[in-house]
C-alpha cells in the first residue's frame, strides 16, 4: 500500500467514524454502533448459556457429590455451608448427621435442612454390620430417605478374637486391621434385604492395609459371587490403586456393579493414605472419568478429602473446580 492510498483509507475511516458519530445523536443508531451493540448482545447471550452449563460439568452422565466423611469434623451444618459455597448437590449421607434410628420428627428436620441448602442424598455410608438387625435398621432408613444405595461394609469378627471385647487383649493377638473379615454370611443376608428393599448395596473397597476386609473391588465382586445384581461396588479408586489396581480398568470391566464412587487423588503409597487435592496426586483422573462416561455410569462420584478435616473449605473449592474441568473435558 503507498502513502496516496493509505491516506485515502485512513480519510475514508475517519469520515465513517463522524458519520457514526453524528448518527449516535440522532433517535437511530449509525451502522457500525448498530454492529457494535449487536455484538454485545451476543456476547451477553453467550455468557448467559455459559453459565447455564457449567454447573452440569459437560455430557457426563454422572454426578459430583461429597462424601460425609470429608465433614467429620465440621459437622452437618457447616458442611452444608461449604457445600453451597463450592456449588455442589450431593451428599453421601453419613450416621453423625442424623442416626439411623431417627424418629420421623428428627428425620423431617434433616431433610428439611439438606432441602434448604439446594442438597440431595442419594447413598448412605460406609456402614459396618455383622448381624441381620443392624443391617435391618439400615435398609429401613434407606426407604425413610429415599436413598438409592447403601455403601456397606458386610463383615465378621476374625475367629482369633471373637469373644473378646478388651481392647489390648485383641491387640496382643492381632493388629486392628485384622480384627474384621469379610463374611459370605452377612452377605447372605443382605441378599435377602436388597429383594425386600429394592435398594442396591455396595460393598466398599478398604485397600491394601486392610487385606482381610476387601482390599480391592475385584475382592468384594469375588465374595458376592453370585447374588442378586443389587449387590456391587463402591468403587474407592485411592483405595483400588494403592492395593496395586487400575480402577478405570476396573469400571470398564465392570461398569455394571459398580453403583457408588469414592472419588479422591492421592500420593500413591501400600501403606499408607496418603490425600491430595484433586489436581495434586498421582491418580489418573481423567482415565477414570471416561471410563464412567463410556460404561454410562448416572451416579455418584462423592469426593472423599481425607485431611484437613477442620477448614477444608480451600482444598474442596480446589478439588471441585478441577475434577469439574476433567469432567468438562470428557467427550
Amino acid at each position: 500500500m503507498n502513502m496516496k492510498t493509505l491516506a485515502v483509507v485512513t480519510l475514508s475511516a475517519f469520515a465513517a467514524g463522524c458519520s457514526t458519530c453524528e448518527a449516535a445523536k440522532s433517535d437511530a443508531p449509525g451502522p457500525l454502533r448498530l454492529k457494535f451493540m449487536q455484538e454485545r448482545k451476543a456476547g451477553r447471550a453467550k455468557a448467559d448459556a455459559r453459565q447455564t452449563v457449567l454447573p452440569h460439568a459437560g455430557s457426563v452422565p454422572f454426578k459430583l457429590g461429597v462424601a460425609g466423611y470429608t465433614f467429620s469434623k465440621e459437622g452437618l451444618d457447616k458442611g452444608l455451608e461449604i457445600m453451597k459455597a463450592i456449588d455442589c448437590h450431593y451428599l453421601c449421607h453419613k450416621a453423625d448427621f442424623v442416626p439411623y434410628a431417627a424418629s420421623d420428627a428428627e428425620l423431617s428436620v434433616y431433610k428439611a435442612k439438606i432441602a434448604a441448602a439446594g442438597v440431595e442424598t442419594l447413598a448412605t455410608g460406609p456402614l459396618y454390620a455383622d448381624n441381620e438387625k443392624a443391617l435391618r435398621d439400615q435398609f429401613e432408613f434407606a426407604k425413610r430417605m429415599g436413598i438409592k444405595v447403601l455403601v456397606g461394609v458386610p463383615f465378621d469378627m476374625n475367629p482369633k478374637i471373637k469373644g473378646i471385647t478388651d481392647d489390648e487383649a485383641r491387640l496382643a493377638i492381632a493388629p486392628p486391621d485384622e480384627w474384621r473379615i469379610e463374611s459370605d454370611r452377612v452377605l447372605d443376608i443382605v441378599d435377602r434385604l436388597v429383594k425386600e428393599y429394592d435398594v442396591k448395596y455396595a460393598v466398599h473397597n478398604h485397600g491394601p492395609d486392610n487385606a482381610a476386609l476387601y482390599a480391592t473391588a475385584e475382592a468384594a465382586l469375588a465374595r458376592i459371587g453370585n447374588r442378586d445384581k443389587r449387590i456391587g461396588v463402591c468403587l474407592d479408586i485411592g483405595h483400588e490403586m494403592r492395593a496395586g489396581k487400575d480402577p478405570a480398568a476396573f469400571i470398564r470391566s465392570h461398569g455394571d456393579r459398580v453403583f457408588d464412587v469414592h472419588l479422591k487423588n492421592i500420593k500413591i503409597d501400600p501403606k499408607y493414605n496418603f490425600a491430595m487435592q484433586g489436581p495434586r496426586g498421582e491418580l489418573d483422573i481423567p482415565a477414570v472419568f471416561q471410563a464412567l462416561k463410556d460404561v454410562g455410569y448416572t451416579g455418584v462420584c462423592h469426593i472423599e478429602y481425607e485431611k484437613d478435616f477442620e477448614d477444608n473449605a480451600l482444598p474442596l473449592a480446589e478439588s471441585v473446580g478441577y475434577y469439574r474441568g476433567v469432567m468438562d473435558s470428557i467427550k
